[in-house]
């Protein structure tokens, strides 16, 4: 039986740790650029690291992706829930019941 903490989504929440800024976001540094932008003033009116909008501006190029073993994503999915028990226990996050009758 899945642990309950599974039903609580932390995508698109602040707590959410993967994408700092979104779709729009990434399109209007880009066109802000070529308007003539500097990276540090973009990266100071974004909130982010001038490397994140150097990648952003010329994205690098990634070398083919790494095969885990289990283990590793083992070990990711245990920090994971961790994190999103930890938040709950916290209260930070909560349970939302509707996703339980699904």
């Amino acid at each position: 039986m899945p642990l309950k903490i599974e039903n609580i989504k932390l995508a698109g929440t602040k707590f959410d740790g993967r994408a700092k800024l979104s779709p729009e976001q990434r399109q209007a540094i880009q066109i802000l650029s070529r308007e003539g932008y500097s990276q540090r003033r973009l990266a100071a009116m974004f909130n982010v690291s001038k490397r994140l909008i150097q990648s952003i501006l010329s994205p690098p190029v990634r070398k083919h992706s790494k095969q885990y073993p289990t283990e590793y994503w083992t070990e990711l999915k245990r920090k994971y829930r961790k994190k999103k028990i930890d938040l709950y226990k916290n209260g930070k996050i909560k349970f939302n019941n509707k996703l339980k009758n699904k």
